[in-house]
């Protein structure tokens, strides 16, 4: 049992450590692949000002935000960087940097914290204020703390000293410490087995191989790069090396190659919107152009670089292609601007502490004045570069700064300071160099790297396009799967609206006919007066007064069948649809003209052939009532209408058949068509307005009256 209490504490204790270490390199990675994503991340995740003095009152803090002391020191640790990265847009930059490492200052206990604040210390003196060897002292301090420890956490902190301490040896031309730098930080890269941190390491190899023009390495470290992290998809990384690669095609004089690596890489960055690193894809472009002597097109990539240098405020990025200009400007013999943008570079790497970059600058500016043959101003300028030369040891340069104030003294007349610079540039000539260069790399040697780096970054291509296939194929499946769903989906609705269109059609059926008889009905009638493409020239409402009340002397059934056999008997008198309004009521609607007399006389012949006695009235009307209206009259008016002289003509006593018809004066306004429909059309008929035609006598006729209606009092709610 206790044995076995061991594994499961072992087995926690190790799974806890495969945790945190996946949270560490998840972090180094999302701040090297999206440093902007990252930093937006983070800088919302916590409440700002941070206001504390001591360790306390850092933990309390840390607790008001919702986080662990750890955590939250680890986020500002992160936030420090990105405010401290190129290629990040963030709200304060390097002045909110210097405030949360003076924040992490007061909060660090730790060994492990005191050398992260020292890093932080160390990228600040030489980011902000380019103090190289201060910055130096700071990283090695934090090494210092942190010897002894290997934790993931610290392998991380020290994998990014030693990157940081290559770059700067290298960048003050160190170049043995910053190779034996470059060699640890890889190693810890490898410790880690972290892939994209690999493939950055030896990127960072095959930069320096390149600085110091050792191309066959280079390609062998590039091609490294590229061959791990094609394992991943990694945009910036790859996109990055593509940069690179264009730098070592240049120097290689593959111009072609160049060109295609640096637009592809430009391509890339602007896709991402990294202004800071497509200025610097203009910037090798422009190199390209100038190294084939198209200096026109240099200066216009120059320009480029140079506005989206000065967009993102990078100021020695804008030194730097002042610089550039200079030089393109010098060698199209336009000393007037080359010495222009000259003289601002020199300005911007005075103010910036830049001497490495000033010492360039100066020895440049000393040959235009040589060309201008202005000898005050290149012994200036000559003896200004000597001095930051020796200052940082570059034997090289300072040769070169020599050359330049001997041929002015000599031109100035000033013999013995002539004579002084020869001798010093011989005893310079006799100098050892401290590093010892490689020898260089047969060109069989320099083609096998290079047909590697391209089979690398075809071997790239292709699991990238296979990892595209896989892609296209599963989402074709998943299409496939989606739209047999949406078919089946599709069908079932479709049956399912057949189902109901079909039910609303037999639906809408059922509504036209009378409930009773089953044969069209009120409803129906409405319908077809209100079909306009089957015009109704006639309507007569029909009722035979001794069948109007058979459902209550006789009964339902009986009413149903006599209704039932009328209704056929005048279809057949007059051979047009008959609609059954009620019982012993019926509709009929005329296409074509016809008269009221007509319409008796061919329903009583077909009674009588039936030997039917029972009389009939005939209510009639030819429409459109109003010839000449533009307004529609409502099909229940219409119906209406003919049902008050159908009224006048069931007041009319004995056993003939009497039909009463109305016709609309061609005056008759419009609003006399309205409810209550009876006493308009009775004021109407007074009017004159109204004519009204009948077999009978108009005397007899009885119209619904108003003023003695047993019914007024509901009818006045109307």
């Amino acid at each position: 049992m206790q044995k076995l209490t061991v594994i499961l504490l072992t087995l926690l204790l190790s799974l806890s450590f495969s945790v945190q270490s996946r949270d560490f390199e998840a972090d180094e990675v999302e701040l090297r692949e999206t440093p902007q994503q990252m930093y937006d991340v983070l800088s919302q995740s916590i409440s700002f000002p941070i206001i504390f003095q001591n360790r306390e009152q850092f933990e309390r803090v840390a607790k008001e935000q919702g986080y662990s002391t750890a955590d939250f020191e680890h986020i500002l640790y992160l936030l420090a960087r990105l405010n401290m990265e190129h290629n990040v847009k963030t709200n304060g930059g390097i002045k909110d940097a210097k405030n949360i490492i003076e924040l992490l200052t007061k909060a660090a206990q730790s060994p492990y914290e005191q050398a992260a604040v020292a890093m932080l210390y160390g990228r600040y003196l030489g980011r902000a204020e380019q103090k190289y060897q201060e910055a130096i002292g700071q990283y090695n301090q934090a090494l210092t703390r942190i010897n002894d420890s290997y934790d993931v956490n610290t392998l991380i902190l020290k994998h990014n000293i030693y990157e940081h301490l290559g770059a700067l040896h290298l960048l003050i031309r160190q170049e043995v410490p910053a190779l034996m730098h470059f060699h640890t930080y890889r190693d810890i890269a490898y410790k880690l087995r972290n892939d994209y941190l690999i493939a950055a390491a030896e990127a960072r190899l095959g930069f320096y191989y390149h600085f110091n023009q050792q191309l066959t390495k280079s390609l062998q470290h590039y091609s490294e790069a590229v061959r791990i992290s094609n394992s991943a998809n990694y945009p910036l990384m790859k996109t990055h090396l593509q940069l690179q690669l264009s730098k070592v095609y240049r120097d290689l004089e593959q111009w072609d190659e160049a060109l295609k690596n640096a637009h592809e890489a430009a391509a890339g960055f602007k896709k991402m919107g990294n202004d800071t690193y497509l200025s610097s894809c203009m910037t090798v472009i422009a190199i390209v152009y100038g190294k084939q002597g198209d200096w026109n097109k240099a200066i216009d990539y120059y320009l480029n670089a140079q506005q989206l240098d000065a967009k993102r405020g990078n100021y020695i990025a804008q030194g730097l292609n002042f610089h550039n200009l200079g030089q393109a400007y010098s060698n199209i013999n336009d000393n007037v601007n080359a010495l222009k943008y000259l003289l601002l570079a020199n300005q911007i790497f005075k103010e910036k502490q830049s001497y490495h970059y000033l010492v360039y600058n100066e020895l440049l500016i000393g040959e235009i004045a040589q060309s201008n043959q202005d000898w005050p101003l290149m012994m200036n300028h000559a003896k200004a570069a000597l001095t930051l030369a020796v200052d940082i040891k570059l034997i090289d340069e300072q040769k070169s700064a020599l050359t330049l104030i001997a041929f002015a003294a000599q031109k100035l007349g000033e013999l013995t300071q002539t004579i002084d610079a020869q001798n010093r540039i011989i005893e310079l000539g006799k100098t050892v160099d401290e590093a010892d260069k490689d020898t260089p790399a047969p060109a069989s040697a320099l083609a096998e790297q290079q047909l590697k780096l391209e089979l690398n970054m075809l071997q790239g291509k292709l699991t990238l396009a296979e990892k595209e296939s896989s892609n296209i194929n599963m989402l074709l499946l998943i299409s496939s799967i989606v739209i047999g769903i949406l078919l089946v989906v599709i069908g079932f609705t479709l049956h399912h609206r057949r189902k109901i269109t079909a039910k609303n059609t037999a639906l809408t059926q059922l509504t036209l006919q009378d409930p009773f008889t089953h044969h069209l009905g009120y409803t129906a009638l409405l319908a077809h007066l209100s079909h306009h493409q089957e015009p109704t020239a006639a309507l007569g409402l029909i009722a035979f007064p001794t069948l109007l009340t058979t459902d209550l002397d006789y009964g339902q059934y009986f009413s149903n069948t006599v209704t039932v056999q009328f209704t056929k008997l005048l279809a057949e008198a007059l051979d047009t649809p008959v609609y059954v309004i009620r019982q012993g009521v019926f509709a009929i609607r005329f296409k074509q003209a016809i008269e009221p007399m007509q319409v008796i006389e061919q329903i009583r012949h077909t009674l009588d052939q039936q030997q039917i006695k029972q009389p009939l009235r005939l209510g009639f009307a030819h429409l459109p009532f109003l010839a000449k209206s533009e307004i529609k009259m409502a099909a229940k008016l219409k119906f209406e209408a003919v049902q008050m002289a159908l009224a006048c003509a069931c007041s009319l006593e004995g056993d003939n058949d009497y039909y009463v018809a109305f016709r609309a004066l061609d005056f008759v306004p419009l609003s006399l068509f309205a409810n209550p429909l009876f006493l308009h059309l009775e004021k109407g008929i007074e009017r004159g307005l109204i004519r009204l035609e009948t077999n009978g006598t108009k005397e007899d006729i009885r119209w619904p009256c108003w003023e003695n209606n047993q019914n007024r009092q509901l009818l006045e709610n109307i």
